[in-house]
C-alpha cells in the first residue's frame, strides 16, 4: 500500500477567522481534514502530522476520523524511514511580509527567514525540507496572495476561491487531481539558513546577553535547532512578564473599585498565570491613566 503524508497548519484552514476560536476552529479543521480523507482511495495508508503549535492534535477529533489515521506530533517527529508516495501541505500561511491572513513565520519574533539570498515562508522551508528526504509535494492549500509567488509543480487549492460549499467541493478535486497527476520531486536546496529577529528581540538579546543562533549550514540544521528556539525566546517574555507584573504592583490603585474599564475587570478576575504579556500591557495603561487621572485632579485642588 501506499503511503501519503499530510502535514497540517491552522491557519490557512478554510474559514479560520479568530485564531482564540477554539470550537469553531476545531470544527473547521475536522471538516477540512474529513474531506481530504474522504477524496483519498482506501488503499492508501494516511499519515497525518498536525504542526500548529504544540502539535497537539484536538484528541475528539482523532476519535471522529477513520481509524487507521496515523496521528504524528510535529514534523520532527514524521518516520523518515517511511516510503512516502506524497506529501500534501494543508492550513499553511504566507510569511511575516506577505498581505494575507495572519503571516508569521514559525514565530512572530522572526522578521525575515532567509534560504540563501530568497525570503522564505514555512511553505518554502517545508517543502525543501522534505524534498531532502526525497518525499514531493503534491498539494498545497492556502491564500491565493501566497499562490501567486509560488512555482512548485504541484496542484495548488485556493482556500478563498468561490463560495463555503464550492470550495469544498474544488478540495476533493483538488486531492484527485494530486494524486493523479504526474508528481515532481523539488531539487534539495542546501543553501544557508539565516534569521533576521525582530528589533525587539535583538535589542532584549544584547540586554540580557543571550545565546541565540541566527545561521544555519541549511534547512536540516534549522529544522533540527526550531525545536530549542523558544528557549531563549521564551526567556526573554518571562523576563518581561516579570518586569511588566512589578510595574503593575507598584502602580496598582489603592481600590479595584476605581477600574471602571469592563475588559479591564475581566482581565483581573482571571488567573495571573493565564494572562498574556498584551493583557498586562493592557492593564497597566489603565492603572497608569488611574494614576494620572488622579494626580491631575489633586493638582487642581484650591489651595487653602
Amino acid at each position: 500500500m501506499d503511503n501519503i503524508l499530510i502535514i497540517i497548519d491552522l491557519e490557512g484552514i478554510i474559514g479560520v477567522e479568530d485564531l482564540w476560536d477554539n470550537k469553531r476552529n476545531e470544527d473547521l479543521l475536522y471538516k477540512e481534514i474529513a474531506t481530504i480523507i474522504n477524496s483519498i482511495p482506501n488503499n492508501m495508508n494516511i499519515y497525518l502530522c498536525y504542526d500548529h503549535n504544540d502539535g497537539i492534535f484536538p484528541s475528539n477529533l482523532t476519535e471522529k476520523l477513520s481509524h487507521g489515521i496515523n496521528i504524528i506530533k510535529k514534523i520532527r517527529n514524521i518516520d523518515f524511514s517511511i516510503d512516502y508516495k506524497t506529501a500534501f501541505l494543508v492550513g499553511f500561511h504566507g510569511k511575516k511580509s506577505d498581505h494575507c491572513r495572519f503571516p508569521h513565520t514559525f514565530r512572530d519574533e522572526i522578521q525575515i527567514l532567509s534560504l540563501g539570498e530568497k525570503e522564505v515562508g514555512e511553505i518554502e522551508m517545508v517543502v525543501n525540507f522534505l524534498s531532502y528526504y526525497k518525499i514531493p509535494v503534491s498539494l498545497i492549500s492556502t491564500e491565493a496572495s501566497v499562490i501567486d509567488y509560488l512555482n512548485y509543480n504541484c496542484i495548488y487549492h485556493d482556500i478563498d476561491k468561490g463560495d463555503m460549499s464550492s470550495i469544498y467541493l474544488n478540495l476533493e478535486n483538488d486531492v484527485k487531481k494530486a494524486l493523479n497527476s504526474e508528481i515532481s520531486l523539488s531539487k534539495f536546496d542546501d543553501s544557508k539558513v539565516k534569521i533576521i529577529y525582530n528589533n525587539y528581540v535583538q535589542r532584549r538579546v544584547k540586554e540580557l546577553e543571550l545565546d541565540i543562533k541566527i545561521s544555519f549550514k541549511d534547512t536540516i540544521d534549522f529544522f533540527r535547532y526550531l525545536p530549542n528556539l523558544h528557549i531563549p525566546l521564551n526567556h526573554i517574555i518571562s523576563k518581561d512578564l516579570k518586569n511588566m507584573f512589578e510595574e503593575l504592583v507598584r502602580n496598582r490603585p489603592e481600590s479595584l473599585e476605581l477600574v471602571k474599564d469592563e475588559n479591564i475587570r475581566k482581565l483581573l478576575d482571571k488567573d495571573i498565570s493565564s494572562l498574556t504579556y498584551l493583557d498586562l500591557y493592557e492593564i497597566s495603561q489603565y492603572f497608569y491613566k488611574i494614576k494620572d487621572d488622579k494626580s491631575a485632579k489633586f493638582e487642581l485642588q484650591p489651595k487653602e
